[in-house]
């Protein structure tokens, strides 16, 4: 096997998840383009997931990301993942949530115990949700709760039993997000949405190639953190999907190609897919450094990423960069804070 650097095997993540930006579409297209390479972008906050799109291509914007998920529908806002919000082409999301959906459900039944959703409750729920919003549309979680309190199944129209609920129709391949962001955002029934029921049917050697042609080179343990796949099958799947292997620092990581790699710098957004889809991310994000992306409680902050390494955050108000060597202004950031500018426009 090939033995190579650290500094390759960030260069080549970095050009496997699109950082290069190989896509130059414009219009839901490149969004769709740019979500399908990638097998799906972190969409835990919208704004996340617009800024991922931005920083693998060259001519998408805020509104174009807004298009492909709402009137394109290209894409769809979804639990999928790790069991973890996620922007992913449409046609994936039935393979994504028949090879994941049943087995997230299972890893949440002790914390439906803690809120109260027993037994087959959390399933008639996603009954009653499915058919309120065939019949009525796009609808807010404030009437969503409001619904499932009038079918009896909850006592209060509001807290965590209600959102559990939402997620749980969704892990069927019943529910998705529809319309508006943040404090506007709604949810659909997915066969009014898209016009059919998704088929929950998906291969784990599938996804595996997928992963590793943008993530790799990885471990199978990369593999199953970012998927939510338990590590055997994770680990099977990767040795079937792979075609070389390659060893940085001792360690053997599967691969479906050798690429140059990118040494550009990025701009990334909170939850970036780059530092989520690896179990290790210590050639990355330095130890000194990573309570500056990693503050706690989940939170992963947009990140200043330069051949793979993250040199810097940044705040959006702005926007503000704070490098963690102030000392030199590195080649590219002023081309992508223009970007940024751009985007947005």
């Amino acid at each position: 096997m090939p033995h190579r650097s650290v500094r390759w095997l960030l260069a080549a993540r970095v050009q496997a998840n699109g950082l290069d930006r190989p896509v130059s579409e414009a219009g839901p297209g490149g969004v769709a383009d740019v979500v399908r390479r990638t097998a799906g972008l972190q969409a835990q906050s919208w704004r996340g997931a617009a800024y991922a799109v931005r920083a693998r291509s060259t001519a998408t914007t805020w509104s174009d990301v807004t298009h492909a998920q709402e009137t394109d529908r290209s894409v769809l806002r979804g639990w999928f993942m790790r069991g973890t919000l996620q922007l992913v082409a449409t046609e994936d999301a039935g393979p994504l949530l028949g090879l994941l959906g049943r087995k997230l459900i299972k890893d949440t039944h002790r914390r439906y115990g803690e809120l109260g959703l027993a037994g087959d409750l959390p399933d008639r729920a996603a009954e009653v949700l499915e058919t309120y919003l065939l019949d009525n549309g796009p609808t807010g979680r404030a009437r969503l709760g409001a619904v499932l309190v009038e079918a009896g199944l909850i006592q209060e129209p509001t807290g965590q039993a209600v959102y559990a609920c939402i997620r749980h129709a969704g892990l069927l391949g019943k529910v998705c997000y529809g319309p508006g962001h943040d404090a506007d955002e709604s949810w659909v029934a997915v066969r009014d949405w898209l016009g059919a029921p998704l088929t929950l049917e998906g291969s784990a050697d599938d996804l595996a190639r997928r992963y590793l042609t943008a993530y790799g080179p990885a471990t199978g343990q990369d593999f199953a953190t970012w998927s939510g796949l338990p590590m055997p099958a994770a680990r099977n799947a990767l040795k079937a999907a792979a075609t070389t292997e390659f060893v940085v620092e001792g360690e053997s990581l599967a691969a479906v190609e050798d690429l140059p790699g990118c040494d550009l710098l990025r701009l990334v957004g909170e939850f970036d897919a780059y530092l989520l889809g690896y179990k290790d991310r210590r050639y990355a994000l330095a130890e000194e450094h990573r309570k500056h992306i990693h503050p706690g409680g989940g939170m992963l902050r947009p990140a200043v990423v330069q051949g793979g390494v993250v040199i810097g955050s940044w705040k959006h108000a702005g926007p503000q960069v704070e490098l963690f060597d102030e000392s030199a202004v590195p080649e590219g950031l002023g081309a992508e804070l223009e970007d940024l500018a751009r985007f947005r426009s």
